[in-house]
């Protein structure tokens, strides 16, 4: 029994030195172990402890892969300033010390680190780079797409097509573009990675808008879905929701909070085709009435005083149309961006105006630049710039602008990402307007239990939809 116990114990330690091994191949991995241990902070050892698991570093691996690199590939190779790694702390009396801030910190983001009174960024802390993925099945579907030499269509009226015409993201579930060689495939790319989950549920959803004052004006809550009808990867049921043919997916809102809006609900349902627009209702309780919107209603904001509009619903909803709209690749260059650490905590901490940001995470990000230009003249905003990660696929951080060329509205946001699976929902997002000195702030509680139960079809029906308790 003693030399069975012995083999047991000395088993486990080949296994646990196997491990460590692998670990010890992703150097984000490394990286982050050796930043939390230098910070003690028991936030940083528990995102750490997540991101070496077998299961993650697995994942990411096959991610890279399939990629063909990794966000600490691409920093290795670039002539990265020798001052900006992890622990450095940057505010507005020290910022004039970094001249190659500029070149690394959003625009936007810069202005509100120089702001002494209205949303301030007190201090910038850089932490490491991490990886970022999709699921397992999408890995396996675009994989699959890769090998068998599938190409996809992304056509001057605006459909993507598989290649015997049908619409991709009503039929299948592999990413089209994942080394993307114009903004329209690159635009079709980030379209594709949705919110990059096949079920979305939040349980609620806060928004808090702030005045120009740094005063909470208003508060809103309610519960939120989103779901992908079909390419399905993941959670049950695999492939297709039933009914729902040429519908890409579907979003639903129902706001609990306060009590004059209580009851207002909206469903949004996408087609695949170019041509067919939005199935859009939105049921008002003081009415009794549902209204059908039109696509240009997707420019009205949600709700009274807030910035976010339904066309940036999920930070970018907007339909595909090159005879409207130009999309352009302008570039590719590394930005900060707050860590996509939602799972385990929020790398922002607002003070208790919660109308500024007290302290905020930012790590190095490798991003294509997106510009979307208004063709027509006749949509809200003139251009979007947005800037797009190498690795997952979704959008760092968003500049909207108006018709005079005027920034207007920005976006950023951090996810909910589960390592282990890959896949995301939401934790919070600030969407700040520096013509009227406004703000909101989103905070998710993503609701991990109902996403994996049996959807509810009542959810993207608005005339049930009505009825929620």
């Amino acid at each position: 029994m003693k030399n069975r116990s012995i083999k047991k114990i000395l088993l486990a330690g080949v296994l646990s030195m196997a491990v460590s091994g692998a670990v010890a191949a992703a150097p984000w991995v490394e990286q982050w172990q050796a930043f939390a241990a230098s910070t003690g902070d028991p936030n940083h050892a528990k995102w750490a402890e997540l991101i070496a698991s077998p299961e993650a570093v697995k994942l990411a691996e096959e991610w890279a892969k399939l990629r063909g690199y990794t966000a600490s590939e691409l920093i290795a190779k670039a002539d990265i300033p020798a001052d900006l790694k992890p622990g450095l702390v940057i505010n507005r009396d020290n910022m004039g010390s970094y001249s190659w801030l500029k070149d690394y910190l959003p625009p936007a983001i810069m202005a509100q680190l120089q702001s002494t009174d209205w949303f301030k960024w007190s201090e910038i802390h850089i932490v490491p780079t991490n990886s970022y993925y999709m699921s397992r099945g999408t890995l396996e579907a675009t994989r699959e797409a890769v090998e068998q030499g599938r190409k996809f269509n992304a056509t001057p009226e605006g459909n993507l097509l598989t290649e015997d015409g049908q619409h991709a993201l009503a039929t299948q579930g592999a990413l089209p573009f994942i080394h993307p060689s114009n903004g329209l495939e690159l635009n079709w790319q980030f379209v594709a990675h949705g919110v990059s989950i096949d079920n979305l549920a939040f349980k609620p959803v806060v928004f808090d808008v702030c005045d120009s004052s740094n005063k909470i004006e208003r508060q809103y809550e309610g519960h939120l879905w989103w779901q992908k009808f079909h390419g399905r990867n993941d959670i049950e049921p695999l492939g297709s929701i039933p009914n729902k043919e040429g519908i890409v997916e579907g979003g639903g809102m129902y706001f609990l909070k306060p009590f004059d809006i209580r009851g207002l609900a909206a469903v949004r349902l996408r087609y695949a085709a170019a041509d067919r627009d939005d199935d859009f209702r939105v049921f008002i309780p003081g009415l009794r009435r549902t209204r059908v919107l039109a696509g240009s209603d997707g420019q009205d904001p949600m709700a009274a005083g807030l910035e976010i509009t339904w066309d940036e619903w999920r930070s970018y909803w907007l339909k595909t149309n090159p005879e409207a709209f130009d999309y352009k690749l302008v570039g590719e260059t590394f930005i900060l961006a707050q860590p996509e650490t939602g799972h385990v905590y929020n790398p922002a901490v607002r003070d208790e105006s919660r109308c500024h940001v007290e302290k905020v995470e930012l790590e190095l990000r490798p991003v294509w630049i997106l510009e979307i230009d208004d063709k027509r003249g006749d949509y809200q905003y003139s251009k979007r710039r947005i800037y797009i990660d190498k690795e997952n696929y979704y959008m760092q951080h968003e500049e909207m602008y108006d018709q005079r060329g005027n920034l207007w509205r920005v976006w950023d946001d951090v996810r909910d990402f589960d390592p282990k699976s890959g896949q995301a929902m939401w934790k919070t997002v600030l969407e700040w307007n520096p013509i009227s000195n406004r703000l909101t702030h989103l905070l998710m509680d993503s609701s991990w239990e109902t996403i994996h139960k049996e959807p509810s079809t009542t959810t993207f029906d608005i005339d049930q939809l009505r009825d929620y308790r």
